[in-house]
């Protein structure tokens, strides 16, 4: 966090009066801000400006997380394009403050997030239809990400040859599966510790409907590469995910693998069409992330 004098022009009318402003995260496409207010019924509110991609979160709100009754920070305003006022819950996230009782928490509530959006998408199919994503949708991912490695990195020409097509056979393979909701970006810095013990999940801008396991994968992922949390319990999270899911854990151990393919293509998508310029440093995890898709397609 950094103490700011100097508040974002882009701020939109709010209830009372700005004292103050913490400058939370700033990048290239996003910044988020702690807007401190005095005379209003809320002490703080959480202001983000999002540029490009990361602008659709009101959106989401409206199409998914309102009507899904998904548990996350309420949207009190919206100002300009890619402008959103959020409820501050305050508190340290996952990633700040990584537990396993928090990582647990996160998989209960992905499970439960996941199974009551399936009921709800179900019972009203015209529900977020503009954000449903179909095997194409996902497929085309894949290409333009395999041709943009192509042209970033020749050295790399046919090393998602593999990858694509075990992604497109799983996802056929998969296509019966109820569509729910998919957060995209499932994560430590993106859940919040509530004070209740529970875990709130926030920052929506890339949430879309599928059935895909992506999610947990990234969580799992997250977790591993971490190195805070007991290996041991790790490893017990599929399991737990399978219990609060009402599934067979051997469905999850095959479906981590196709929601992996779908998160980690989608994020080699956006390092080399959008993150090298953006995020230069973002170049840097291009080799990381095919080598976790032939890793994953050769299971």
């Amino acid at each position: 966090m950094v103490i700011e004098t100097t508040l974002p022009g882009w701020l939109p009318e709010l209830d009372g009066t700005i004292v103050g402003g913490d400058l939370l995260r700033r990048w290239a496409l996003s910044e988020v801000w702690r807007i401190h207010l005095d005379g209003a019924t809320r002490k703080s509110v959480i202001a983000k400006r999002g540029v490009g991609e990361p602008a659709g979160e009101a959106r989401r709100y409206h199409e998914l997380v309102v009507p899904l009754k998904i548990a996350a920070p309420r949207l009190l305003a919206e100002g300009c394009p890619g402008v959103i006022i959020l409820e501050d819950l305050g508190g340290d996230n996952l990633e700040v403050r990584p537990t396993v009782e928090g990582y647990e928490q996160a998989v209960r509530v992905l499970a439960r997030m996941r199974a009551e959006s399936a009921l709800r998408l179900r019972s009203d199919p015209a529900l977020a239809a503009g954000l449903r994503r179909s095997t194409a949708d996902l497929m085309a991912v894949a290409a333009r990400a395999d041709a943009a490695t192509r042209t970033l990195r020749p050295d790399l020409t046919g090393a998602l040859d593999d990858p694509v097509r075990v992604m497109f056979a799983r996802l056929q393979r998969f296509s019966g599966e109820p569509a729910t909701i998919v957060h995209g970006d499932f994560q430590g810095k993106n859940l919040l510790h509530a004070p209740d013990g529970g875990i709130v999940t926030i920052d929506w801008s890339d949430a879309y409907v599928h059935s895909h396991l992506g999610d947990l994968y990234l969580l799992l992922r997250e977790a591993r590469r971490q190195g805070r949390i007991e290996s041991v319990r790790i490893k017990a999270l599929p399991e737990l995910f399978a219990h609060e899911a009402g599934i067979d854990p051997r469905t999850v151990t095959d479906q981590l693998v196709t929601g992996g393919l779908c998160w980690t293509m989608s994020a080699l998508r956006w390092v080399v069409e959008v993150g090298v310029h953006a995020v230069p440093v973002s170049r840097a995890w291009i080799d990381e992330l095919v080598t976790d898709l032939r890793e994953l397609a050769s299971r």
